[in-house]
């Protein structure tokens, strides 16, 4: 344990319960993981988009009921840019179900997963709302990200800019090394993602939400602004996509320093962004990464 693990311990019992209630969520990641049809899968996955939406209420007259708690519950209508009928139409699909099928067993973090639910189903073309169903499907491989998680990572590590927080778009790019510092912080406590209890991921995952609106309160960081969560994906990505961005090259260095040749690096990074690469960047790919460090970028 260290200072921030246990930092992010304490914030997590004020996690706000009452609008995400924790015992519908485990229910409903059980669902998720459990559907034998595309039916049953496209139904647990429309509930667990109502609780990411905050739309999901403890009521003893509702019409559902978590297991094994025994809670019951209703939902309100979720927002349509986060579910709507074409959304459930596909999420109900064979189609569907048979890729939701190799996700929930994949043991291995594919940030292009992201991209080809829109391009391949169609479905939202942001980054927050595809990353929770990855995360509904396999939670121990996708956590979850918004703009309060992004808020907390970019305060402790040394690497993002914590004061343009609010206002950052939340990319592949950044997601990919969100996920690669969550990974780190369940190390540093003692849990791994899949050695560990989800109700313990989930109290990491709980604390750094919190510590993002604390931090975004003290800092007087904007929280008027648009919601970061329905930016489309294209949007973000498209000013700057190419091997001139920032965004190609971090996630290039980011693969390499997982072990990756320098050659293999570059061509994940840009199979992920969809980037055609010029044939030096293969050929030569360690002139690439020198210019990179001689840039400032490590």
């Amino acid at each position: 344990m260290t200072i921030l693990t246990d930092l992010i311990h304490s914030a997590a019992k004020s996690f706000d319960d009452k609008t995400y209630p924790a015992d519908v969520y485990f229910h409903l990641l059980s669902a998720v993981r459990s559907a034998e049809t595309p039916a049953a899968l496209g139904e647990s996955l429309a509930q667990a988009l109502a609780w990411k939406d905050g739309k999901v209420r403890r009521d003893i007259s509702g019409p559902f009921v978590a297991h094994p708690f025994a809670t019951k519950y209703r939902i309100e209508q979720t927002k349509p840019n986060t579910l709507d009928a074409k959304h459930r139409q596909v999420l109900e699909s064979s189609e569907f179900f048979e890729w939701a099928n190799s996700v929930r067993q994949t043991e291995a973090f594919d940030i292009a997963l992201i991209r080809e639910m829109e391009r391949k189903f169609g479905l939202w073309s942001s980054v927050v709302i595809p990353v929770f169903v990855l995360h509904s499907l396999n939670p121990r491989v996708f956590p979850i990200v918004d703009r309060w998680v992004i808020t907390t990572y970019s305060f402790f590590d040394s690497n993002m800019d914590f004061s343009s927080s609010m206002a950052m778009r939340i990319t592949l790019d950044v997601y990919a090394r969100y996920q690669e510092w969550w990974l780190r912080l369940l190390g540093e406590a003692g849990l791994g993602a899949f050695s560990s209890q989800l109700s313990q991921l989930k109290k990491i995952d709980a604390g750094i939400w919190v510590l993002g609106k604390r931090l975004a309160a003290a800092s007087s960081l904007p929280d008027s602004q648009p919601d970061k969560d329905e930016q489309p994906l294209l949007e973000n990505l498209e000013p700057t996509l190419g091997t001139d961005s920032k965004e190609f090259k971090m996630r290039a260095i980011s693969i390499r320093n997982t072990g990756v040749s320098q050659r293999d690096a570059i061509a994940q990074a840009a199979r992920e962004m969809g980037i055609e690469l010029k044939p030096s960047y293969l050929t030569y790919p360690g002139s690439h990464f020198d210019r990179w460090k001689k840039q400032g970028l490590s």
